[in-house]
């Protein structure tokens, strides 16, 4: 699997931000506090969701902690290539898991794709969330 592109509507601090991903080594060099980790949770939130949680403090709760800053629905949309061809995955998150948004596109028709399903990370990856995480 290959990362192409990356638009993040609103996700923690980062809102109305695309990043186009080239071949080779992509290096974002920015200062303490841009968003870096957030723009890593944020490709996580695309390959896997992100999970109900109960938990209170926010670094253990992921959902809570990147709801935007601004308010209002968050999420965006990621861009990949992979041996089946090219797709835009679509997620929006909201108060409750159960409203989630979830679309895949194939990017060669523009038409929705059932090419993978909401454990997208899983079927791409071969690696559950927690997995990703740690590599």
């Amino acid at each position: 699997m290959k990362l192409l592109r990356l638009e993040i509507e609103n996700f923690g601090r980062l809102s109305g931000y695309t990043l186009d991903l080239r071949d080779g080594l992509n290096i974002l060099h920015e200062k303490n506090g841009w968003g870096k980790s957030t723009l890593a949770v944020f490709v996580k939130a695309m390959l896997y969701g992100l999970p109900a949680s109960t938990k209170r403090s926010l670094d253990r709760n992921e959902r809570k902690k990147y709801a935007p800053w601004q308010g209002g629905s968050y999420g965006g949309n990621l861009e990949f290539s992979c041996e089946k061809g090219k797709f835009r995955v679509e997620r929006f998150f909201a108060a409750k898991e159960a409203d989630d948004e979830f679309r895949l596109f194939d990017l060669s028709t523009n038409k929705p794709s059932a090419a993978f399903s909401q454990a997208l990370g899983v079927e791409l990856l071969g690696i559950d969330a927690e997995g990703f995480e740690r590599s």
